[in-house]
């Protein structure tokens, strides 16, 4: 299973045969820009994977709106103070709508993402409760218009001592098209990081934001991630399993993430994407 995020969509691009080397000159176009030299924050400017081109500007560290060139999908973004509060993604049949909310120390407590097109609109809707400092509630619930029937994930997460996405468990309420739910159990395995620079962690506001794989709120990258939920009425399985190789600039920040996704057991790989990304500077 794979997913798409705010500023992170998925990506595949051919690979050439290419030591690192290489592939990091051709994609900085021979310039070795230290960051050093350049105090003003490395932000991601551009994404380009499988025939697609996707942009971002910014006003300072802010984001104010990303493009994909490909196909006229255009992302908006408005912020409270420093707080990511609203992203609409308007492509050419479709809407979708995200709005976040957050507690009086600046944690996320709900997003809502509605989703407009041809077919019936859907809506996402997470709420995030903290019973302590290294955890956090999540309660996600999936709705279709028209439809009374609603799936629901609860996960009790474990955040790392730098507010990270750890780890969680989970369990699922799934509606049967008969009646009644099918129930599913699942865990996150504990998230394994890199130690350097994530792409977009110097937007403001971005690391307030945790859902799964990409969002996660830390500022590096993630390496291996394995979640994976077993339903008992079914039998059926929902998975998300992947590991990420990078390729890295002098500054520490991905400019190349070949990412291998596995079936349920973490045993054949079923994909191969790449991400490639390009900066202010280095």
């Amino acid at each position: 299973m794979k997913k798409t995020y705010l500023l992170l969509p998925i990506f595949f691009l051919a690979s050439c045969s290419s030591s690192d080397d290489d592939i990091e000159a051709a994609i900085n176009n021979g310039n070795n820009n230290n960051n050093n030299n350049n105090n003003t924050p490395v932000l991601v400017t551009k994404m380009v994977a499988d025939g697609d081109v996707s942009t971002y500007t910014y006003n300072g560290t802010k984001l104010s709106e990303s493009k994909n060139l490909t196909d006229g999908t255009v992302t908006s973004f408005t912020y409270t103070g420093d707080l990511i509060t609203k992203s609409v993604t308007t492509g050419s049949n479709s809407t979708s709508t995200t709005t976040y909310t957050y507690d009086s120390s600046s944690r996320l407590s709900k997003s809502t993402t509605v989703h407009t097109s041809s077919n019936p609109s859907s809506t996402t809707e997470i709420t995030y409760t903290y019973p302590a400092p290294n955890n956090v509630k999540m309660v996600v619930t999936l709705s279709t218009g028209g439809s009374s029937m609603i799936k629901t994930y609860t996960r009790n997460a474990v955040l790392n001592a730098d507010g990270s996405l750890k780890n969680w468990t989970e369990t699922v309420a799934s509606p049967n098209p008969s009646g009644g739910f099918d129930t599913g159990n699942g865990t996150l395995q504990p998230i394994v990081y890199d130690t350097k620079n994530a792409p977009f962690k110097n937007v403001t506001g971005y690391l307030k934001l945790m859902d799964q794989e990409n969002e996660n709120g830390s500022t590096h990258n993630v390496t291996d991630y394995k979640n994976v939920v077993q339903y008992s009425i079914s039998g059926g399985t929902e998975w998300t399993i992947f590991n990420s190789i990078y390729v890295y600039n002098a500054s520490g920040y991905p400019i190349k993430d070949t990412r291998k996704y596995y079936d349920k057991t973490g045993s054949s790989v079923t994909s191969t994407e790449i991400t490639t990304y390009e900066y202010n500077h280095l």
